[in-house]
């Protein structure tokens, strides 16, 4: 009896190191095959089942996922990553057949492997667009393009390869709200790029920006608010501005420079007169 206890214990061990496939490895060939048929037709059962259970005794089961998802091509595609084999498995396994094209490039990869699911959602939906936004901004990048359709991705590329994007300020804030409300802010931000270059303009949008996007507050009134400042205030507040930027010490320098400069006209002046007068008497 303890014979045979030891024995089915160790049995599933000995089992795998002898190349022996298990039975989940087993299922999941069966089930590539029946999907995918003709794709898989060149496999037979043990021999998918083989090498699904060295994918999965490298990766784990959630390359057994993947073979299910994407079937041969995704195989091959594991198999063939090398060290990146991990990152594969997990795209496949998560997105299935979509991700196939992040796969070829070791640079999409480690998008991936950087940002995580954000990251892959936004070059799914907008390929090459997304992967250069994403090296550039991110995480925050990631969420907002991902939030876009079509249209509203590129606008937002185009606003940041023009320079434009930048120029608002405040860009993490912006992004993070474009990835809120999706194409809704992004057609916002691009009809009124130019008011919200304003600082005092960006930040009312930034503090509450519903009804801005609801059409119940207007841009214009922020500008008109911002104009009704009292001249006083105003006026203090930019004679404050210019004493903080002045630069006092080449003031008093040259202030010092001209003084001498004076001094010199004036004792000269003053020879040449007594000079002049010594002559004539």
């Amino acid at each position: 009896m303890v014979c045979g206890v030891l024995v089915a214990c160790v049995f599933p061990a000995a089992a795998a190191l002898a190349g022996v496939p298990s039975k989940a490895a087993g299922e999941a060939a069966e089930f590539v095959l029946r999907k995918f048929g003709k794709e898989a037709a060149e496999y037979g059962v043990s021999s998918m089942a083989e090498r699904l259970e060295k994918l999965a005794a490298r990766y784990g089961t959630e390359a057994l996922q993947a073979a299910r998802r994407v079937g041969p091509a995704g195989i091959r595609a594991v198999e063939q990553a090398g060290e990146q084999g991990d990152i594969v498995v997990q795209l496949l396994a998560r997105h299935g057949d979509g991700a196939l094209w992040l796969t070829v490039r070791s640079d999409r990869l480690a998008l991936f492997a950087r940002f995580g699911d954000d990251a892959a959602e936004a070059m799914l939906r907008h390929s090459e667009i997304a992967g250069a936004f994403v090296e550039q901004f991110g995480v925050r990048g990631a969420r907002a393009m991902k939030s876009l359709g079509g249209q509203n991705a590129r606008r937002l590329a185009m606003l940041t390869a023009d320079g434009g994007l930048h120029r608002l300020g405040r860009v993490e804030e912006v992004l993070d709200l474009i990835a809120r409300y999706g194409d809704r802010a992004m057609d916002f931000v691009w009809r009124n790029k130019g008011a919200l270059a304003v600082s005092a303009t960006l930040a009312a949008f930034l503090a509450n920006p519903e009804p801005f996007l609801n059409g119940t507050r207007d841009l214009a009134k922020i500008g008109a608010e911002t104009m009704g400042t009292p001249l006083a205030t105003a006026s203090g507040e930019v004679a404050k501005e210019a004493a903080r930027n002045v630069n006092w010490t080449a003031i008093l320098l040259a202030g010092l420079t001209a003084a001498a400069v004076l001094v010199v006209r004036y004792r000269v002046r003053g020879r040449f007169r007594r000079g002049g007068k010594r002559r004539m008497s």
